[in-house]
């Protein structure tokens, strides 16, 4: 078994991430009639919440070869019972034999969802007996927001769909179903992250945990947006802000980033239409720079930055 506790991360970070999303519907909200975009009625935003954003994480995660704990029903995946058969492989030993800080130590070194996002426990099984009832996820992301009001779709709202079924007589009839289908035009949505250094002591979050998540973003969005309400997401800014000062953090990165363009917010329809503008962005990092330990910058060369070139001297680009 892997000892995660000598390699427990001992930094503080933060993320900003931004994502576009294009003819879709990022985030549907299910409390509605119709699945709709959740929309903020003050602002006209378009929200993600986090868990849908974690959801996309714990997807790649399973693709990836890693285990999960909460994972995707519709996935073919372990059942949680047969992750803590897991468990037990990992320890090499059998749960009644081993003691409770190794069983701690193999749960979170095979339920990577746990070591980034925590977890409740509420199996009732031997092995949750010796585990606490929670663990502190150090990896969270508040609701993503889009810089700007967005527009609904109009061309697709109504769906048709006709199927051919065979009659008493053996000929054929036809019936058909409606349903709504509800999306948004254009949204440049930013989320915000933080990773816990106090709390990734009690999930053995480490360093090559985050290096992943440097990387874990951008794919989830790639690869985990495929279904036919989520298609039309791409991935365009990631920052991670890793920390060499114990307990600061300049707060909300995403705040400090912002759609430029010269059309009205809800006609926004695409990469051309903005400049992504991460000046005030530039400038914290910059005013913090003795507090800051390095800074990892993955960016979309579709997307225009104000200040590009101040952005790339003054931050780098992977």
């Amino acid at each position: 078994m892997t000892d995660t506790t000598d390699d427990t991360i001992q930094n503080r970070s933060e993320i900003a991430f931004v994502i576009d999303a294009k003819d879709t519907n990022p985030n549907g909200d299910p409390l509605t009639a119709d699945n709709e975009p959740r929309i903020d009625p003050v602002t006209g935003q378009c929200v993600v919440t986090d868990v849908r954003l974690k959801r996309y994480l714990r997807d790649q995660l399973v693709e990836d070869d890693h285990i999960v704990l909460i994972a995707n029903p519709n996935d073919d995946v372990l059942t949680r019972e047969e992750m803590y058969d897991a468990v037990e492989e990992e320890m090499g030993v059998s749960t009644e034999d081993a003691e409770p800080e190794e069983l701690l130590e193999a749960f979170v070194e095979t339920a990577a969802d746990v070591r980034y996002f925590g977890a409740t426990i509420s199996l009732d099984t031997e092995l949750a007996d010796d585990l606490p009832d929670q663990f502190e996820g150090p990896v969270q992301f508040n609701h993503g927001r889009s810089y700007h009001e967005v527009a609904r779709n109009t061309e697709s709202k109504q769906l048709a769909t006709v199927i051919a079924n065979e009659d008493d007589d053996g000929g054929k009839k036809e019936q058909g179903t409606f349903a709504t289908d509800n999306r948004i035009s254009y949204g440049v949505i930013g989320f915000g992250g933080r990773i816990n250094d106090n709390a990734a002591e009690d999930t053995r979050l480490t360093e090559a945990d985050v290096k992943r998540l440097d990387t874990l973003c951008w794919r989830a969005l790639k690869n985990q947006t495929v279904t036919r309400s989520k298609a039309g997401q791409q991935p365009r800014l990631y920052v991670r802000v890793e920390y060499k000062e114990d307990g600061f953090e300049i707060g909300r990165l995403n705040d400090r980033i912002d759609v430029d363009s010269d059309l009205p917010e809800d006609e926004i329809r695409g990469t051309n239409d903005f400049d992504l503008d991460v000046s005030e962005l530039v400038t914290a990092l910059a005013d913090n720079e003795a507090r800051i330990e390095t800074v990892h910058v993955t960016a979309d060369s579709a997307v225009d930055w104000s200040r590009r070139k101040i952005v790339q001297n003054r931050l780098g680009s992977r």
